[in-house]
C-alpha cells in the first residue's frame, strides 16, 4: 500500500496537531480540514492550527471555524505533529516550529519537490498536482469513509492548486479523484462560485493598483509589480487581499514569466514567481535565492530592500528568458 508506514503511524498515535504555512492557500486549508477531519472520524483527538486565520472565501468549509492560532505550549498529551503543504518548516511560523521541536513524533505531508524532509516521517510526493490529491488517497488508504464536508475540503485544496483546473498539472487522475468527490454529492457549481466568484472590494481595489503600476518588460514576455510599505495601509486592504497578486498580471499575452513583490515591512521581501513558459523552472530560480516551490509557481522570503531582492530577482529571470532566445 502506498501510505502503510503513514497509516501505522496514525494508529498508533492519538492526539494530533494538524498544521499548514502560514498565509494559507486552499490546498492548505483544505488539506489541513480533510485530513483533521478524518482522523476525527477515527475517534483521534485533533488541533488544527495556524499562524494566519482561515481566508474568508474558505470559510464555508466545515471545520474551517476550528483552525485555532498557534498555541504557547504544546497541548499536553500531543503525541503526533503533522504539517501539510509545508516544504520548509520555518513557513509554519516561529512559534510553530518550537511546537514541531517539542512534539515527540512529526509528520511532513507535502507535494513540493524542494521539500526540505524536516520531520521524523516524510511522506512527500513532488509530482502530485496537490497535497489535497495526497490526502485523498491517505484517506483511502485509512479506510476512512469520504464524508461531503472531507469532500468539499479536498475539492477546495484541488481546484485552487491547479488553477481552477486550468494547470498542466490536472491529469486524467486529478479528474478522477474530482469525480470521487463529486460522487458523496458535492455541489461544485456552488463551491466554485464561493471561492471563485465572491471576492470582497477591497481586492478589486488591489487589483486597480497593480494593473496600474505593473512593468512589463523582455519584449513583452516578463511581467512584475512591487509592492511598497505601507501601500496595503493606504488602499485600506488586508493581508488577504494582497494574496494570488502575480495571477493577475501572468494572464497577459506573451508574458512568459511573472513576479511579484511585496515589503512585509519586517526587514524581508515577499517574492511570488509564476511561469508560462515550461522552460522556465521559477522553482529552481526561488531556490537560487533561498526559496521554492515548483517548477511553474514557487515564492522567496528574501532578506533586503525591495529593490535590492527585486533586481536580483529579475536579473535571474531576464537570464532564463535571454537562454530562450
Amino acid at each position: 500500500m502506498k501510505y502503510t508506514e503513514l497509516c501505522q503511524a496514525i494508529h498508533r498515535h492519538h492526539n494530533f496537531v494538524v498544521i499548514s504555512h502560514f498565509r494559507p492557500d486552499g490546498d492548505a486549508i483544505g488539506s489541513t480540514l480533510a485530513l483533521g477531519l478524518a482522523l476525527r472520524a477515527l475517534g483521534k483527538n485533533v488541533q488544527m492550527w495556524n499562524e494566519d486565520p482561515a481566508p474568508s472565501r474558505f470559510s464555508f468549509l466545515e471545520g474551517s471555524q476550528d483552525i485555532l492560532p498557534v498555541p504557547p505550549a504544546l497541548p499536553e498529551g500531543t503525541d503526533c505533529f503533522i504539517c501539510v503543504d509545508t516544504a520548509d518548516s520555518k513557513r509554519i511560523g516561529d512559534e510553530a516550529m518550537k511546537r514541531l521541536q517539542e512534539a515527540p513524533f512529526s509528520v511532513n505531508i507535502d507535494h513540493h519537490a524542494s521539500n526540505l524532509r524536516y520531520a521524523h516521517l516524510n511522506v512527500v510526493e513532488g509530482n502530485a498536482a496537490a497535497c489535497g490529491c495526497m490526502i485523498a488517497g491517505i484517506i483511502a488508504e485509512l479506510g476512512v469513509t469520504l464524508t461531503q464536508p472531507m469532500a468539499a475540503a479536498l475539492y477546495a485544496a484541488i481546484s485552487t492548486d491547479t488553477g481552477s483546473f486550468q494547470f498542466s498539472s490536472t491529469t486524467p487522475e486529478v479528474m478522477r479523484l474530482v469525480a470521487d468527490l463529486m460522487e458523496t454529492g458535492l455541489d461544485v457549481g456552488d463551491i466554485n462560485k464561493r471561492i471563485w466568484m465572491e471576492s470582497p472590494l477591497t481586492v478589486y481595489a488591489m487589483q486597480k493598483e497593480v494593473l496600474n503600476n505593473m512593468v512589463i518588460e523582455a519584449e513583452g514576455a516578463l511581467s512584475h509589480y512591487s509592492l511598497p510599505a505601507g501601500k496595503k495601509a493606504e488602499l485600506g486592504v488586508g493581508m488577504e487581499d494582497s494574496k494570488d497578486l502575480v495571477d493577475y498580471i501572468r494572464c497577459w499575452k506573451g508574458v512568459k514569466v511573472s513576479a511579484i513583490f511585496e515589503d512585509l515591512e519586517d526587514g524581508r521581501i515577499r517574492v511570488s514567481l509564476r511561469s508560462k513558459e515550461p522552460a522556465i523552472n521559477v522553482g529552481a530560480i526561488a531556490g537560487e535565492h533561498g526559496g521554492g516551490g515548483h517548477a511553474m509557481a514557487s515564492g522567496i522570503r528574501m532578506a533586503g530592500s525591495l529593490e535590492e531582492c527585486r533586481e536580483k530577482v529579475l536579473n535571474s529571470l531576464r537570464r532564463e528568458l535571454n537562454k530562450l532566445s
